[in-house]
């Protein structure tokens, strides 16, 4: 039990000093260089990823999902691209409060842009989101379809 409680208390700490860099982070997605934004979409990512309690709710409220909508648009950059959709992939695995919040920015038409991306691994994460976000509600499932996610 001490071993575990140990092991909670290193998790909390580690997960502490990830939140607290967040505000760089957002600096560095906002940057105009490149490396230092895939660097930030990739910390982002690894940090929703956490398997126990993801802080999904505390990386909405910085302000990363219109920057990583909008690192979605960088064609020239697949692993940008990649990075940035994992990342909202995530976000959209949450709560039905998650889900709206990343769909109120406009993730649904840039996901349905991008299952025509020539990059495999692109497409196949925006299919992630999209059945993360379809799978939520019945509400969510319908935008997804009114969008264009299931043509005839």
């Amino acid at each position: 039990v001490v071993l575990h409680e140990k092991l909670d208390l290193s998790e909390s700490a580690a997960e502490a000093r990830q939140l607290a860099a967040l505000p760089q982070l957002v600096k560095n997605l906002s940057s105009h260089d490149p490396s230092l934004q895939l660097s930030a979409a990739s910390e982002l990512r690894k940090l929703v990823s956490i398997e126990r309690n993801p802080p999904l709710q505390q990386v909405i409220d910085c302000g990363v999902v219109p920057l990583l909508l909008e690192l979605l648009d960088n064609k020239e950059n697949a692993a940008l691209q990649f990075e940035a959709a994992w990342a909202l992939t995530n976000l959209v695995s949450g709560t039905t409060i998650h889900t709206h919040q990343v769909i109120q920015h406009g993730a649904i038409p840039k996901f349905i842009e991008l299952l025509d991306s020539p990059f495999d691994d692109v497409r196949e994460q925006v299919v992630w989101a999209l059945g993360n976000i379809g799978g939520d509600s019945p509400e969510c499932r319908d935008l997804v379809l009114r969008h264009g996610g299931m043509p005839p």
